[in-house]
């Protein structure tokens, strides 16, 4: 089935990149994770059964996305999502959320209940969100230990930095085998996908801040 790369600006200024698949009745809205965008459901999109219309949003700050606004929490993100789906008059939908977009999921999920049909999380943040550890000088995290702002974390030298420096450099390498290490160390995609997931992922513009968020997110009873 086809599958159409579209825009829409939503009332806070953001344009939102978002790919459509055409279906049935049952809808489903998919969330990206960190180091990625929409473009890495392709898969999913192209296989799954006729009966889904299917929407996968690049966040802000990922893909095709705008990023005129900083985001300090996956609150951010799970609000833009309210608003788009708004706009599309969208209010009834499976939401499924792949790492920080399990976060953002579970987050519009406590938000919006009446929108969500089933929530769906592969390999998801956790509800006490994920930690950054202190790094001793053979880059060892120091467990119990944890980096606090946005500056610290941004000089975090072992899973921050690298990134960063990739990033600036067009450095695809680099990524793939991080990717090869953490992702794809059973099943890696053919060639022609892989080098359009590295593509996606050069387009973050937002990693200090989506680590950040992610290290502070928190909707369980307890402190993290």
């Amino acid at each position: 089935m086809e599958i159409s790369l579209k825009r829409i600006e939503i009332p806070n200024g953001e344009k939102i990149a978002y790919r459509e698949r055409r279906g049935g009745e049952e809808l489903l809205i998919l969330v990206h994770g960190n180091m990625s965008s929409s473009k890495h459901w392709d898969l999913l999109m192209e296989a799954i059964d006729g009966k889904f219309k299917i929407y996968a949003i690049d966040l802000r700050g990922f893909g095709e996305s705008s990023y005129n606004q900083s985001i300090n929490s996956l609150k951010d993100f799970s609000q833009d999502l309210k608003l788009f789906v708004e706009l599309l008059q969208l209010d009834y939908f499976h939401l499924m959320g792949w790492s920080t977009g399990g976060g953002v999921a579970m987050q519009f999920a406590a938000d919006y209940p009446d929108y969500i049909d089933k929530l769906i999380l592969m390999e998801s943040v956790g509800t006490k969100g994920y930690p950054i550890f202190k790094k001793d000088e053979n880059g060892q995290a120091i467990m119990g230990e944890f980096l606090m702002t946005r500056a610290e974390i941004a000089e975090d030298p072992v899973q921050v930095l690298p990134i960063l420096q990739a990033y600036q450099n067009k450095d695809k390498q680099t990524l793939r085998m991080l990717w090869n290490s953490l992702i794809y160390h059973d099943n890696q995609p053919t060639a022609e996908r892989y080098d359009h997931y590295l593509e996606e992922m050069l387009k973050q513009r937002n990693l200090v801040d989506v680590d950040y968020a992610l290290a502070t997110f928190n909707i369980s009873m307890e402190h993290n």
